[in-house]
């Protein structure tokens, strides 16, 4: 009988170790920073997935830039060696160029507008754009309104920041946004971002309170202005080459709650808010909020840039733009 048993249970060992050597590996990569809102939901993602596939998958998270750039991250997803990815959109825009639209200067009226817009009127279109390139649509997320920090004196108008060497993200309307308020954009991936600022390569930058203390750009600044010139959204996307490889029942798990999970990544992060304006003041970072009168000047110094920009982004950015466009005003 013990002997019975023990082959029993070897054999228990046996088929737990082959189950497991067959799972699916599956990377989910992004440069959020650990402890942020948008690594927690990579790593509910990863445990929904292990669990709901029972062990067909096994779903290992890179956050912060593990796995490279954004760019890095992107070619490997197109290319099926990283199967999810968290991206901005400004990101994702070097391969799907009306993804730029999205982050024109000033493009929604308010937080509320861009959630109705981009939840009810762009996921089918923007679905099969990302489809064409080597992505699937999985669910929208947040990084929010970025404004700019620099080191030096306060910037409160568009004169102020005129010939400072700043940091953009590489995207057309980035770069096209630092031009129009007379700065000198530099084009640096996150990963290459900090060094950049501790050693003057740059002085300035642009992004959210909440990315900004996560990637410990605050360390570098004396001041940061609530400009809010971009709204930025991001989205959560899986491998087309993965997910079309898949059988049904795992298609299904992977896609899960779809874009359900934007509610829940918008949420974590914008709890945050608050409490990181207070964090940045005590790091000795001074925040100014731009007057009525200041906060025109930025929005009259970027306009136009569907005038300016949209017509060389190519492809149906015109279509995505108008899109947008009519969804403002359904959203009202």
């Amino acid at each position: 009988m013990k002997k019975t048993l023990l082959t029993i249970l070897i054999g228990m060992i046996a088929f737990t170790v082959e189950v497991n050597a067959k799972a699916t590996r599956v990377k989910l990569a992004s440069v959020a920073p650990a402890g942020t809102p948008w690594a927690d939901v990579m790593y509910r993602i990863q445990k929904k997935i292990n669990k709901e596939s029972n062990g067909a998958y096994n779903v290992k998270v890179y956050p912060g830039g593990q796995l490279g750039g954004e760019n890095e991250i992107l070619s490997g997803v197109r290319g099926g060696r990283i199967e999810f990815a968290g991206l901005t959109t400004g990101a994702v825009a070097n391969v799907v160029p009306e993804m730029n639209v999205l982050e024109m200067p000033y493009l929604f009226d308010n937080i509320k507008q861009a959630d109705c817009v981009l939840d009810n009127h762009l996921i089918d279109p923007v679905g099969k754009l990302l489809s064409g390139k080597g992505l699937v649509f999985i669910s929208w997320a947040e990084n929010g309104f970025r404004s700019i920090g620099v080191k030096g004196k306060a910037i409160k108008v568009p004169a102020d920041i005129k010939g400072i060497k700043v940091r953009s993200q590489e995207a057309k309307t980035h770069i096209a946004f630092w031009k129009s308020v007379g700065a000198s954009p530099v084009p640096i991936a996150i990963p290459e971002v900090l060094p950049a600022l501790q050693t003057g390569v740059v002085n300035g930058f642009d992004n959210t309170p909440l990315f900004t203390m996560a990637a410990e750009w605050q360390t570098t600044i004396d001041n940061f202005t609530f400009t809010k010139h971009i709204y930025q959204p991001a989205v959560i996307v899986a491998s087309k080459k993965f997910y079309d490889a898949q059988p049904e029942d795992g298609k299904k798990v992977i896609m899960g709650d779809g874009n359900g999970l934007a509610g829940e990544v918008r949420k974590g992060v914008r709890a945050l808010d608050g409490r990181l304006v207070a964090t940045l003041k005590k790091t000795g970072v001074a925040i100014h909020n731009p007057s009525a009168a200041e906060l025109a000047q930025w929005k009259k110094a970027s306009a136009g840039q569907e005038k300016t920009v949209l017509g060389s982004l190519g492809g149906q950015s015109k279509a995505i733009y108008n899109a947008v466009q009519k969804g403002k005003q359904a959203c009202r």
